[in-house]
């Protein structure tokens, strides 16, 4: 019985969470390949595609899951009696998920196809920069009730470390990848997304719906 509401649960918040702007993240990946030269491509060019460019898909995929349950696509899960806490957690790791996948075809495609760069060190830095951006995104979509500063705050902090080179964000820097490879630093950037995520859980309380 339990697996009777559990399965289409999962189906129906899939749906949901299946917005168009996967649709818009998967065309920016899908155009990238038109525009690289993998035989040309090293560790330095990967790193700068990954970190400066396809980090963008967590912006764009994150900040529209905070408003779900706000009206904005007439889902109203607090009239629901349904735990949000779990079901929001399930919309921000599937997000991850896809994320995930999405940038690993990307970068297996160029590795395969002759760029030469270390695969898993360069898919792994870039989800991680992905989702902090889409997270902290997330954040202040929620906190503020605006999509729009959401964008705003991702590409915020995008920007603030892009002119500085992490002078402001120490070990939260996002372009790890573009000074030395792997750096361990990318650990505490994935705690803090996933922090923020848990945050943004403990706040949907006090945006209950009348």
């Amino acid at each position: 019985m339990r697996r009777q509401i559990i399965l289409p649960l999962a189906g129906y918040n899939l749906k949901l969470t299946v917005h168009y702007s996967w649709l818009l993240s998967a065309v920016l990946l899908a155009a990238v390949p038109f525009f690289m030269e993998p035989e040309l491509m090293g560790r330095a060019g990967a790193a700068k595609l990954g970190e400066l460019l396809i980090s963008f898909i967590g912006l764009i995929v994150y900040p529209h899951l905070a408003l779900l349950e706000d009206g904005g696509i007439s889902e109203t899960l607090y009239a629901k009696r349904l735990r949000q806490h779990p079901l929001f957690l399930f919309r921000w790791l599937l997000t991850a998920l896809y994320i995930v996948l999405a940038v690993t075809v990307l970068f297996a495609w160029l590795h395969g196809a002759g760029a030469v760069f270390a695969l898993w060190p360069v898919i792994g830095g870039t989800v991680i920069t992905a989702v902090a951006l889409g997270s902290a995104g997330l954040t202040a979509a929620l906190l503020c009730g605006n999509l729009s500063a959401g964008y705003l705050a991702g590409f915020a902090w995008y920007l603030i470390d892009f002119t500085t080179k992490g002078k402001w964000t120490g070990p939260f820097y996002l372009f790890g990848l573009l000074r030395s490879g792997w750096d361990q630093d990318k650990w505490l950037l994935a705690g803090l997304a996933l922090t923020l995520a848990v945050l943004c859980t403990l706040w949907l309380p006090r945006r209950r719906l009348e």
